[in-house]
């Protein structure tokens, strides 16, 4: 199933590609099976939601480790919960490597995401006032290390000792400040207003209900 090492990792072979990445749209399915009070809605925006931030990475790809789905993920996270957020990087890492290039990486990417999103999800970062820049100025820090650790694990296929991952890890740093700086900006400059975008809509049963008493009350 794997062929040689490459510098992402092992290289898979054509089936082995294509079983990742079933395995991994089956698992952006699974996060989304979840009933929700409407179903197309949600669909459509995350639709959205996905290609939007998708087409961002792909168009800033020349940018060294500049990730702007980390920081997206981690506020999908906090504002849509959860399994949308899992969900949501799971889709993105997939979609955005078809363009950029697929590989062993994908999966690492998507699981780096997705535990962001999940973090964002437990970290209280949207208050009754917005966004909490401070909370989530040290969360994208800490996002973009976590992220960058998850991903190096992937040059791992039993070839490599401990010394040789924590070297590479070392030449990584300049790397990785890259994406804390990068990070920064992102929240500083985009996070209230992402964050304002996420801000679910009325569900259909609140609007129907908020007709039949607008009704009411003019009769």
């Amino acid at each position: 199933m794997f062929e040689a090492m490459g510098v992402h990792g092992p290289t898979l072979s054509p089936f082995a590609s294509l079983v990742l990445d079933v395995a991994l749209l089956a698992s952006a399915f699974w996060l989304l099976a979840k009933p929700t009070k409407r179903p197309i809605m949600d669909s459509l925006f995350l639709a959205t939601l996905v290609l939007s931030v998708t087409l961002l990475r792909v168009v800033m790809q020349p940018l060294p480790n500049v990730q702007p789905v980390t920081v997206a993920a981690l506020l999908v996270g906090a504002q849509l919960g959860a399994r949308r957020g899992a969900a949501f990087a799971v889709l993105v890492a997939m979609i955005s490597n078809f363009f950029m290039g697929d590989g062993w990486w994908t999966l690492f990417q998507a699981v780096g995401w997705a535990s962001v999103a999940v973090a964002g999800s437990q970290l209280s970062l949207i208050t009754p006032s917005g966004l909490n820049l401070r909370k989530a100025i040290f969360a994208s820090l800490a996002a973009a290390v976590w992220f960058d650790l998850i991903v190096s694990f992937s040059i791992l296929d039993g070839t490599i000792g401990f010394t040789d991952f924590i070297t590479y890890l070392i030449h990584g740093i300049p790397f990785d400040l890259l994406h804390m700086a990068s990070n920064l900006a992102f929240v500083v400059w985009l996070g209230g207003w992402f964050s304002e975008r996420l801000e679910e809509q009325p569900t259909l049963e609140e609007i129907e209900f908020a007709v039949v008493n607008g009704h009411g009350i003019d009769g």
